[in-house]
């Protein structure tokens, strides 16, 4: 019984996530999801208390799926390159985990909730560009990575991030969506090759 309750709970929690990613937390319906999920609105009630619980559950999977990605990743490389790879993992996620991708519309749909995806990842990698990943950050210190200021190379990965997304979802209506949404993780690595010389190297002005 235990058994089967956890996999009814993590098909809910999969067919929310597609619900909020598609259609955002307001518009998403518990009668949609727990058709999709091949159960009862009394099932959705029996493990979730409200619609926001369950979103609060699909939040926590995309966390939980992102915070996975970047432990994975090797940090050996130097702090510029490893945040660089950070984010391709991060956006990797975004492509292949509807958990990762929900989580991410929930926090523009549901502004002031105390969890943050992308404060989560972004502080992680903040912390590796700083040289304090595991450490406590020390107010008075001021690194850089080659002549771009730790914040800056932060800024420019956020933006980039977003923009995948926003790329990625844009693909993901599309007809052939499965095929050329592939595409978006690559093409995000492929434009930080590119960019990376330019910031490890001292500029001249």
């Amino acid at each position: 019984m235990q058994e089967r309750a956890a996999r009814t709970r993590q098909a809910l929690i999969h067919a929310a996530a597609r619900e909020f990613d598609h259609k955002g937390y307001a518009a998403a319906s518990l009668s949609c999801i727990s058709k999709a999920a091949g159960t009862s609105i009394g099932a959705v009630t029996f493990h979730f208390a409200s619609k926001a619980d369950l979103a609060d559950a699909v939040h926590a999977q995309g966390m939980a799926d992102t915070r996975h990605a970047l432990q994975q990743v090797d940090r050996s490389v130097g702090p510029l390159r490893s945040a660089v790879a950070m984010a391709s993992a991060v956006v990797r996620c975004l492509e292949g985990h509807v958990a990762v991708r929900a989580a991410a519309r929930l926090d523009r749909d549901r502004v002031g909730s105390a969890l943050n995806w992308t404060a989560m990842w972004s502080k992680t990698i903040q912390e590796e560009l700083a040289g304090t990943a595991g450490t406590e950050p020390c107010a008075s210190a001021t690194p850089s990575i080659g002549q771009a200021a730790p914040s800056l190379v932060l800024t420019l990965v956020v933006y980039m991030v977003h923009g995948a997304e926003m790329d990625l979802r844009e693909q993901l209506r599309e007809e052939t969506r499965d095929i050329r949404a592939s595409s978006v993780s690559d093409r995000f690595t492929r434009m930080w090759k590119t960019l990376l010389p330019a910031v490890e190297r001292p500029m001249n002005f």
